[in-house]
């Protein structure tokens, strides 16, 4: 049952020393929609968010998220380009427990304000990348899960076969997914720090660029592609910027599959769907999921290439290395 809006102010009095609450207005968006959350403002003027776990797996989340802002030091912030959160109070709540957060700064961002010439699409690729090159031991150390490339490929690779085993799949999802999971060329990948469930609600926007980016129950060490899969569903040329600015920002450590991955794992969340409808026997989700890969088959027939496989891409000349590498040519005599 959901708690009144005085038990969250009231959970935030006790985790917060010297808090006097005067307003409480309740969050059911963005990142806070899987939690009872409330905005609460006190007579000083200070405004804090109240986060409280509605499930077993949201309680995992949120204490895996207060494991992983106790990693991410403040020098490891330093390294960013955005502010994370900060836990300012922890207090129980009958068998679990509530976090309250400082409020960060920056407006909610939405997937339509990936406009193509703007500075959002490169601020979002730079700041993605700049999670990507933290040091893997930093957290993989410190007892959170490391995926290796091996075992993320593998975990694709099971997904098909269960959503094969449905007999569901249209033909042209079958062969495209199951060539996709085996193609040793696409997983060749180094692990590292991931953000875990990025998507576009993770994001503050400021004036210029991502003032800061919330959610961090899934932090871990894996396969960056998963932090990139929500970008494929931009408007195409704005979706090219931000894979442009991230591949900037990682030089020497891009990976040049990582966007046939990103589409891969975001074309796997229909067969996820898929099989959750199954497995609780959901003839409305199997319907849905049903309709999601007539869709899904309708645009991949449009494309020019297959943009999960490799070796049929146009192979790139000189010059648009240099522009995708922002290298100059050098000066001839």
């Amino acid at each position: 049952m959901a708690r009144s809006h005085f038990t969250l102010a009231a959970l935030v009095v006790s985790a917060v020393p010297d808090f006097d609450p005067a307003r409480v207005t309740p969050i059911a968006s963005g990142i806070d929609a899987d939690y009872e959350s409330a905005l609460v403002t006190d007579h000083a003027g200070r405004a804090v968010i109240v986060r409280l776990p509605t499930s077993r797996d949201t309680e995992q989340s949120l204490s895996h998220e207060l494991r992983a802002l106790e990693i991410l030091t403040a020098g490891v912030r330093s390294r960013l380009g955005f502010e994370l959160p900060t836990v300012c109070g922890r207090a129980p709540m009958g068998n679990t427990f509530g976090l309250v957060f400082d409020v960060l700064p920056g407006d909610p961002l939405h997937l339509g304000d990936l406009i193509a010439g703007t500075v959002v699409p490169e601020s979002i690729g730079r700041a993605i990348a700049s999670i990507h090159e933290l040091p893997a031991n930093l957290v993989s150390d410190a007892g959170l899960s490391y995926v290796s490339a091996t075992a993320a490929q593998q975990r694709a690779r099971d997904t098909v076969e269960r959503a094969v085993a449905t007999n569901m799949l249209p033909a042209e999802l079958e062969t495209r997914w199951s060539r996709a999971v085996v193609d040793t060329r696409i997983w060749q990948f180094e692990p590292t720090v991931i953000h875990g469930s990025l998507g576009v609600a993770n994001f503050l926007f400021g004036n210029d660029s991502v003032s800061a980016i919330q959610g961090w129950g899934a932090l871990h060490v894996g396969d960056p592609a998963l932090d990139m899969m929500w970008l494929t569903n931009a408007e195409e040329t704005a979706g090219d910027e931000a894979f442009h600015a991230y591949q900037q920002v990682r030089l020497s450590s891009a990976d040049p599959s990582v966007r046939r991955r990103a589409v891969l794992y975001s074309e796997l969340e229909i067969a996820k769907w898929l099989l959750h409808g199954v497995r609780e026997k959901n003839t409305e989700i199997v319907e849905d999921a049903n309709s999601m890969m007539e869709r899904l088959v309708a645009t991949i027939e449009a494309e020019p290439v297959n943009s999960v496989g490799v070796g049929t891409e146009p192979i790139m000349t000189v010059t648009d290395v240099e522009r995708m590498l922002d290298v100059a040519p050098p000066a001839r005599d």
